[in-house]
């Protein structure tokens, strides 16, 4: 197995969803950390400090929209994490409507791992 490199926090109320990427990052070198809803993600990101957010858009607690508001507007030191949603919203007007956050991307679901990692690592590595 290689080495762990950068931290990435899975932020995903689907446990199975959650469980399948923990699973696949960490096999590509990954530290994965996972958490449930908005409000353990944001308490693990100031725990962590990621390299990189991936999280749903519609969550329990506190949604993906939220934490990555709040990230933006409160807690300044995380303004360049990049954040990556990964959501069943796929409308145009559900990704306009997070544009102004300037999330790193915007990927819908059903999982296309290979483009997951194909944008993490493009996003890791610019």
């Amino acid at each position: 197995m290689r080495e762990l490199r950068k931290t990435i926090l899975v932020i995903e109320d689907e446990i199975s969803l959650s469980d399948i990427l923990k699973d696949e990052l960490t096999e590509q070198g990954f530290r994965c950390i996972t958490a449930s809803n908005g409000i353990e993600g944001l308490a693990l990101i100031q725990d962590v400090e990621p390299d990189l957010i991936i999280c749903d858009r519609a969550m329990p607690a506190m949604t993906g929209y939220e934490l990555l508001e709040r990230l933006r507007g409160v807690y300044p030191q995380y303004a360049t994490v990049p954040f990556i949603f990964l959501t069943a919203l796929t409308e145009d007007s559900d990704k306009k409507a997070v544009e102004h956050l300037a999330p790193a991307a915007y990927l819908s679901k059903p999982l296309d791992f290979d483009l997951l990692l194909e944008t993490i690592n493009n996003i890791l590595n610019s």
